[in-house]
């Protein structure tokens, strides 16, 4: 009896665990209530296991294709019977917003963990999700698609740890709908928010690159500040390449909450090719000249309205 009850086990446990051994087999969804994208109350019992958690959150089919894909790819394909869609942007502004739920369905996979504790010794993870549309083989595809972002919050307690803040999502980033993996940046005394570096542009580049900011507010995570042409790749094709990089920093301020933010950007130009440059930059530009420049941006954070730059940037040209 011992050894039958081990071989049904041994069986559940081979059926239920993945993406199965036929490589030419579909990739399977689960269809779950809508209730998974609003207020919910989920206590992960400890040592915390953010797959695990994922899979609460977005109770669908599991699979990991670690193996098979050659690079670290476990994802989550789930769907709602009837779901109520909603819009939400994608700043590459070349297919128009996402609407989430997607239509044929979606595939979560976890991005990264960050670990957190506040002056009072509380400690807290936030977990990073990349959305994409469904798909068969689990690919990611479209160029110009951003992976929509998503965000939870984990407060470990006597109990467990217990979810504090859930944005099932958030805005579209990046490219081939796979979203940059989020990085912390601390803003305010116990305060972090987190970075976004999006880049993205035709195949063989020049790529172009823009920050984002999301914090959480009022209980909810959003995006708060946005600052463009931060960033230029060489493209494989241009005559006389050009490119401009740039670097973030907070600096130590008197205010509580929402400090400053200083962006400074360093780079290349010619005047044969302005593209993506600053027009405060290109004005500067004598004909059949090149060189360097920086700019120095400092971004005010304004309540309701989110950070906004503070003018005129300080503008460098060599």
């Amino acid at each position: 009896m011992k050894s039958i009850l081990f071989l049904l086990l041994l069986t559940s446990t081979f059926v239920n665990t993945s993406y199965a051994q036929n490589d030419d087999e579909d990739l399977k969804k689960i269809t779950v209530s809508d209730t998974i994208l609003k207020t919910r109350n989920l206590l992960i019992p400890g040592p915390f296991d953010a797959q695990k958690a994922l899979l609460k959150l977005f109770p669908g089919k599991y699979y990991n294709l670690t193996k098979k894909s050659g690079y670290q790819n476990e994802l989550i394909n789930w769907d709602l019977k009837t779901p109520n869609r909603k819009s939400y942007s994608d700043v590459n502004g070349e297919q128009g917003d996402l609407l989430f739920p997607f239509e044929r369905g979606v595939a979560t996979r976890l991005m990264n963990v960050m670990d957190f504790k506040d002056s009072t010794g509380l400690q807290y993870k936030v977990i990073s999700f990349n959305h994409s549309e469904y798909d068969e083989e689990g690919l990611q595809t479209s160029r110009f698609t951003g992976g929509l972002l998503g965000l939870a919050k984990f407060a470990l307690t006597k109990e467990g740890w217990k979810l504090r803040i859930f944005q099932p999502a958030i805005g579209g980033y990046g490219a081939f709908s796979n979203c940059p993996v989020p990085k912390p940046l601390l803003i305010g005394e116990d305060q972090y928010a987190f970075m976004i570096e999006h880049l993205n542009g035709g195949g063989g580049g020049p790529f172009f690159g823009a920050l984002f900011l999301i914090a959480g507010t009022n209980g909810t995570y959003q995006q708060i500040m946005s600052a463009y042409g931060v960033k230029k790749t060489t493209g494989v094709d241009e005559e006389v390449p050009t490119s401009w990089s740039s670097e973030y920093s907070v600096p130590p301020s008197k205010k509580k909450y929402f400090r400053d933010i200083i962006v400074t950007t360093k780079g290349t130009y010619t005047s044969s090719d302005r593209e993506g440059l600053p027009e405060s930059v290109s004005a500067k530009i004598k004909p059949g000249k090149k060189g360097k420049y920086n700019i120095t941006m400092r971004y005010i954070y304004k309540g309701s309205k989110g950070y906004e730059a503070q003018l005129p940037a300080t503008i460098v040209v060599n």
